[in-house]
């Protein structure tokens, strides 16, 4: 019963993809296109929020691997 349930979850998702890409390409298709100066702008955003995201992952990973992420403790004897 399991494999008859990732098999139906698998083709909605699926069906879902090819759904929402039909209507992205029918909705693009119908629009006017953009002057040049636009596609540069929209380039350059593109290339900037790829370089931020991955910045931000790579600090990510860096912090964890430095220890940053671990929780706060402290070596001290506590009084009594």
């Amino acid at each position: 019963m399991r494999h008859v349930n990732q098999w139906l979850l698998w083709a909605a998702l699926i069906a879902l993809l090819v759904v929402a890409a039909a209507f992205c390409v029918s909705v693009w298709q119908a629009t006017p296109s953009m002057p040049l100066y636009r596609n540069i702008i929209l380039g350059g955003a593109v290339v900037l929020m790829l370089v931020f995201g991955c910045g931000l992952i790579a600090l990510m990973f860096y912090s964890r691997r430095k220890g940053y992420d671990e929780p706060a403790r402290s070596d001290r004897i506590r009084r009594k």
